[in-house]
C-alpha cells in the first residue's frame, strides 16, 4: 500500500461547512484525502467534492503567482482580459506595491467614499477581520460588503424578524438534538451533504417548504409539493 511522505491536516475549501480534510502527500502530490474520526464538524465524513475534488491543484491553467495588466487601466475604459497573453507576471513585492499605491491615490484624490470593499465567504473570519478592519480605520469608509449578504438575504431576513439579529443561534453539530426539521429554500441533501447526514440519521419528521421534489420528499418528508398532490 502507498505510504505518505507526510499528512497535511486542512479544511475543506468548497462550503461552509468546514469539513477537516488530511491530504496524504508523497513526492509533493496529494493523492489521497481522509478525514479524521474525531472532527467535531464531519466526524469523518466528506462529500464527493471534498474526497475527490483536489485535481485543480495540477490544473497546467492554474494561476500561481500574480498577474497584473500589460496595458494600463483607467476608469471607464477598462477592457476585458480573458487571455493569458494580456497579462505579465510579477512578483508579491511588486504587486502588493501596486495595490497599495493605487488604493492610496484613489483615497487621496476621490476620498473615504471612492473606495469600497467586497469581502470573501472562502477566506477565513480572521482574514475578513482584517480587511473589513483596514477599509474602516484606515480608509475610513463603511463601504463594506459580503458574498453572503446576497446568497444568504433571506436567510438573514427571517433570523431579523424571528430573533432580531441575522447571526446564527446554534452551530450545524447542534442540528442532530431537533426533533423536527423545517427547511426552507434548500436542498441540503445536495447542496450540503455533510449536514444532510446526521439529519437522515435523526429519522424525524422533516418539513420542506419548497415546490422542487428532492430526496427528502421520498424520505420520511413532507413537502409542499407533495402535500399538494
Amino acid at each position: 500500500m502507498l505510504q505518505p511522505d507526510r499528512i497535511v491536516p486542512t479544511t475543506c475549501p468548497y462550503c461552509g461547512v468546514g469539513c477537516t480534510l488530511e491530504l496524504h502527500i508523497r513526492d509533493d502530490t496529494i493523492y489521497k484525502v481522509t478525514s479524521p474520526f474525531d472532527s467535531p464538524v464531519n466526524h469523518g465524513n466528506l462529500c464527493v467534492k471534498g474526497r475527490f475534488g483536489y485535481d485543480f491543484i495540477y490544473s497546467p491553467a492554474r494561476v500561481t503567482t500574480p498577474l497584473i495588466r500589460k496595458t494600463p487601466q483607467t476608469p471607464g475604459h477598462r477592457t476585458q482580459a480573458f487571455d493569458r497573453s494580456e497579462w505579465r507576471e510579477v512578483s508579491w513585492d511588486e504587486a502588493l506595491d501596486i495595490v497599495a499605491d493605487r488604493l492610496v491615490e484613489i483615497y487621496r484624490r476621490d476620498g473615504s467614499d471612492a473606495l469600497a470593499v467586497y469581502c470573501c465567504a472562502k477566506a477565513t473570519n480572521e482574514d475578513n477581520y482584517l480587511l473589513q478592519k483596514m477599509f474602516r480605520a484606515l480608509f475610513r469608509t463603511n463601504n463594506v460588503d459580503h458574498c453572503t449578504r446576497l446568497c444568504h438575504a433571506g436567510s438573514v431576513t427571517a433570523l431579523l424578524k424571528a430573533l432580531g439579529t441575522s447571526a446564527m443561534s446554534n452551530t450545524a453539530a447542534e442540528v442532530i438534538k431537533s426533533d423536527c426539521f423545517i427547511v426552507t429554500g434548500s436542498n441540503t441533501s445536495e447542496n450540503h451533504p455533510i449536514i444532510a447526514l446526521p439529519m437522515e440519521r435523526k429519522r424525524r419528521l422533516k418539513w420542506r417548504c419548497r415546490p422542487r421534489r428532492t430526496h427528502y420528499a421520498f424520505e420520511r418528508a413532507l413537502s409542499i409539493s407533495s402535500i399538494q398532490r
